[in-house]
């Protein structure tokens, strides 16, 4: 069950990842981040009441801490990056730079939490690293692909290398996030740790949207029932239902294998992205992605 669950949270990522790289034609990063993390809190919200009869955790300052800070970090800042290497690099890509998270969360727990590290660690990340490296130097000489790498002079267009900058920061954000996450979640359950880390995670997104005048334009955007409709599938899918999947998996598995399977979302993307996106699928695309993922699995499973 735990397998099956981690793997199907990968799988709902990479369906709602190519959603919201559509949503982000018509909304800011911002606006979209805040939308799904408002919708997805009052959905898990009304989980917690439903299953335990409460909407917020008890909570000491010190964990309450952490796990704001964690929540602010990892989807105030991270989520928002993310949605920003979306729009300029397209789902495949991003999703490829987000398995350099697990590296990274690993590099941290060595400090933080007391993790040890060993040759699996630089043969993982080496691994990940050159995966993700070797997608993003692939050349389309036929101008097949929708994404415009690189200019007239063969090097990489500015809109790419903002890309690759935010998609790095959205992984170091999720890697950070993470290790705050289970440095303060205590004795809480999965499902009320997500619940407090979306408040702080909307108080953030709040703040900036009205200093940047831009909370108005979010909410005006869900009159459109189209795209309201896509909000609503990709953060049930993505942020709702992969949450709850990837929780399943780190309960009833060991979290090295729920890891790892959560970490093969660039697989699911590629045929997809193909699908419905029209992206075309080389040999070093997919050979970029399974060399990606490999690296995730040495890392937890050497």
């Amino acid at each position: 069950m735990g397998e099956f669950a981690a793997l199907s949270a990968s799988g709902v990522w990479a369906v709602a990842s190519l959603i919201f790289s559509r949503l982000g034609r018509v909304l800011t990063a911002l606006a979209l981040n805040w939308l799904k993390c408002v919708i997805a809190l009052l959905m898990l919200g009304v989980t917690l009441y439903v299953l335990e009869g409460r909407v917020w955790p008890e909570l000491g300052s010190k964990e309450l801490a952490l796990l704001a800070v964690s929540g602010v970090v990892g989807l105030t800042i991270g989520d928002t990056a993310f949605f920003h290497a979306l729009n300029r690099l397209g789902a495949r890509r991003t999703l490829l730079f987000a398995a350099l998270s697990p590296p990274m969360t690993a590099l941290m727990a060595v400090p933080v939490l007391g993790e040890p590290i060993g040759v699996s660690l630089v043969v993982g990340m080496s691994l990940t690293l050159g995966g993700v490296v070797w997608v993003i130097r692939e050349r389309h000489p036929d101008g097949a692909d929708t994404i415009k790498m690189r200019d007239a002079a063969g090097r990489l267009t500015k809109t790419v290398k903002w890309g690759i900058l935010f998609a790095v920061a959205a992984a170091f954000c999720q890697a950070l996030g993470n290790v705050l996450t289970k440095w303060g979640g205590g004795e809480i359950t999965a499902l009320e740790i997500s619940v407090v880390r979306l408040v702080f995670g909307v108080i953030g997104l709040t703040l900036i949207l009205g200093a940047t005048r831009q909370l108005w334009v979010a909410m005006g955007a869900m009159k459109i029932k189209k795209t309201a409709g896509l909000v609503f599938i990709a953060t049930f899918l993505g942020t709702f239902l992969g949450i709850w999947l990837m929780n399943a998996g780190l309960r009833y598995t060991h979290v090295g294998i729920a890891s790892t399977l959560s970490s093969t979302s660039p697989i699911f993307v590629l045929p997809l992205a193909y699908w419905f996106d029209g992206e075309r699928l080389t040999a070093r695309s997919v050979g970029g992605a399974v060399v990606a993922v490999v690296g995730v699995a040495v890392l937890f499973l050497w």
